[in-house]
C-alpha cells in the first residue's frame, strides 16, 4: 500500500471526518470567544463587570465545545459507561492533582472563599487576587522582602487544591478592616497622663472617618455571622518597666492602608509631643548618665 492509498483510506475513515468537524468547530468557537472578550475589554469600564463578562465568555466557550463534541460523536457513545469504568481508576490516580484543583475551584467559587480583588493569605503567600482559573489562583504578592503590605512585583500562581488542605485567610471579605496597633515608648520622667491623652486624641482624630465607615460594615457583619460584638473605637493602654513607659494605640484601619496609617499616626503623635515643651519625651534604648559622682584624685607619691 503506497502513501496515496493510505492517505485516501485515512480521509475516508468516519472518525477522521468527525475529528475534522470537531477541530473546525473548536477553532471557530475559539475565534468567537476571543472576539467577544476583546469587545468586552474595550467597551466595559467597570473592572469587576469586565472580569466577570470575560470569564462568562470563556465558560460559555467550554460548554459549547463540550456540547458540540457530544453531538458530533453521539453515535460513538454507546459504550461510554464501559469506557468510563475502564479509564476511571487510571485517570483518577494520574490526574488526581488536576481533579483536586478543579474541586478546589468549585469550593472557591461556590463557597465564596475569595474573589478577584480580595487580599488573602494562602499557602504562605499574601497578596491581592487577580484571577481565579479552573486550576490556579493568580495573586499579586505583598510583603516578603518588602515591608508591610506593599506589592513586591511578584506574581504567584497558587494551585486551587491548596484550599482543600490549608486555611484561607481573607483580609477583605464582608468586613474590609483590620485591628492594628502601634507602640509609643515614653520616658519615665514624662507626664504619663498627658502622654496618654495626647495619643488618644491623635487616634480619635486621625481615625474618625475610618471608624464611621467601619460601623456600617460591622453592623451588617453581625447580622450575617455569629460573632461577639467588638469595640470599634480607639483604645490606649499602658505598660511599664524599668526602662520606659509603653503606650499601645489600638485602632481600626482599612486592610490596604496599614502602612500609610501608621506613618500618619506616628507623625501626628510626635508633633503633639513636641508641643509639650519637654513634658512628654520619646524614650530610646540608650544609656543616659544622669549624675556624675564626686571623685577625689590623690596625688601620686614619688618613689
Amino acid at each position: 500500500m503506497d502513501m496515496t492509498e493510505l492517505f485516501q483510506g485515512l480521509i475516508s475513515h468516519p472518525m477522521f471526518t468527525k475529528l475534522a468537524e470537531l477541530g473546525l468547530s473548536l477553532f471557530f468557537i475559539f475565534l468567537l470567544v476571543r472576539f467577544a472578550k476583546l469587545i468586552a475589554t474595550n467597551n466595559i469600564d467597570n473592572k469587576d463587570l469586565r472580569y466577570k463578562t470575560r470569564k462568562a465568555f470563556s465558560l460559555s466557550g467550554y460548554v459549547l465545545s463540550l456540547v458540540i463534541a457530544i453531538a458530533i460523536f453521539s453515535n460513538q457513545l454507546s459504550n461510554l459507561p464501559v469506557l468510563i469504568g475502564l479509564l476511571g481508576v487510571g485517570l483518577g490516580f494520574a490526574l488526581r492533582e488536576l481533579i483536586q484543583s478543579l474541586i478546589g475551584w468549585a469550593v472557591i467559587t461556590f463557597g465564596n472563599l475569595y474573589k478577584p480583588g480580595d487580599r488573602i493569605m494562602l499557602g504562605g503567600v499574601m497578596g491581592d487576587v487577580m484571577d481565579i482559573g479552573p486550576l490556579t489562583t493568580t495573586v499579586m504578592e505583598c510583603g516578603d522582602w518588602v515591608k508591610s503590605d506593599l506589592y513586591n512585583g511578584r506574581v504567584v500562581y497558587l494551585p486551587n487544591n491548596i484550599v482543600l488542605r490549608e486555611q484561607v485567610q481573607n483580609y477583605s471579605v464582608d468586613f474590609p478592616f483590620l485591628w492594628d496597633e502601634i507602640v509609643v515608648p515614653v520616658r519615665t520622667d514624662s507626664d504619663h497622663r498627658l502622654a496618654r491623652s495626647l495619643i488618644l486624641e491623635v487616634g480619635q482624630r486621625e481615625q474618625a472617618d475610618t471608624i464611621s465607615a467601619a460601623q456600617q460594615y460591622w453592623s451588617n457583619f453581625m447580622l450575617h455571622h455569629r460573632a461577639e460584638d467588638a469595640r470599634l473605637d480607639v483604645v490606649v493602654t499602658m505598660s511599664f518597666d524599668a526602662n520606659w513607659i509603653e503606650f499601645t494605640l489600638r485602632y481600626l484601619v482599612d486592610y490596604s492602608r496599614r502602612r500609610t496609617t501608621k506613618d500618619r499616626l506616628f507623625t501626628a503623635i510626635l508633633d503633639e509631643f513636641e508641643k509639650t515643651d519637654g513634658k512628654v519625651k520619646v524614650a530610646a534604648p540608650v544609656l543616659q548618665l544622669t549624675e556624675l559622682p564626686n571623685i577625689r584624685v590623690l596625688p601620686t607619691q614619688p618613689a
